[in-house]
């Protein structure tokens, strides 16, 4: 088995542990080698509790396309201050093992669309979970296998309650527990035409938003499409529009 790990919850977490705030506000952060150190248990740790064959290290880049769809991407994280070994554990996650950073997209893209029957994803980020296959929680260390099917429902979820540590809305008053009744209550086939209509009634621009966090919040996948359907949804609404 082939673990696929997301580095960039590593990097916050081990370089912020590796600091700390004094009395007069200013940050003392342990010695590098202490530091890198922490990193290489922490990694080591998680391989020989996995029993990986191999491994893989994602982390993300630059020119992330989310930040093109709408500027307030993220925006809640703007004004945080990364912590002061930041760049060096991500430096030396490349050095040491290989780390690839990725471009364009998230390291949960990468790691979605590297998801196979013989490949395990370990994040502790719960975006992940649309994905299907085996999951390792490296905090936890808990282990966890998707379905397809559980995997579409995580998606729908979250266009329901919106994600709020990346800043994207969904529909208010609507919770993972009121998400849920709502999926239940509705066949699946209508699952597209009432999100969008929840969108259109929740928002002046209600279409556009749905269609912006749909890009937003789907995880990249090898040869899984995004399953909402505007396209049919826009049809069944000209046609219900020309029988008034």
């Amino acid at each position: 088995m082939e673990l696929l790990i997301d580095g960039d919850p590593i990097v916050y977490r081990l370089s912020y542990a590796c600091q700390q705030k004094e009395e007069d506000g200013s940050v003392k952060a342990d010695p590098e080698s202490h530091t890198l150190h922490s990193v290489k248990i922490f990694i080591n740790d998680m391989l020989e509790d996995t029993q990986a064959t191999s491994y893989k290290i994602f982390l993300t880049g630059k020119d992330n396309f989310r930040f093109k769809i709408r500027d307030d991407y993220k925006a809640n994280r703007s004004n945080v201050t990364k912590p002061v070994h930041y760049q060096m554990i991500r430096d030396y996650l490349v050095e040491r093992y290989a780390a690839q950073v990725v471009d364009g997209m998230e390291a949960d893209d990468a790691l979605s669309l590297s998801q196979t029957d013989d490949t395990a994803i370990a994040t502790i980020d719960k975006d992940l979970l649309m994905v299907a296959g085996r999951h390792y929680n490296y905090v936890k260390k808990e282990w966890r296998t998707v379905t397809p099917e559980e995997g579409e429902r995580f998606f729908y979820k979250q266009m329901l309650t919106g994600d709020r540590v990346d800043n994207i809305t969904g529909i208010k008053g609507i919770g993972l527990k009121k998400s849920d009744k709502l999926l239940d209550n509705t066949p699946r086939e209508e699952w597209d035409k009432m999100i969008i209509d929840l969108y259109m009634k929740e928002f002046d621009n209600g279409f556009q938003r749905c269609v912006e966090n749909t890009q937003l919040l789907w995880m990249l996948q090898r040869d899984v499409e995004m399953p909402m359907d505007f396209i049919n949804y826009e049809k069944t609404k000209s046609k219900a529009t020309k029988k008034e």
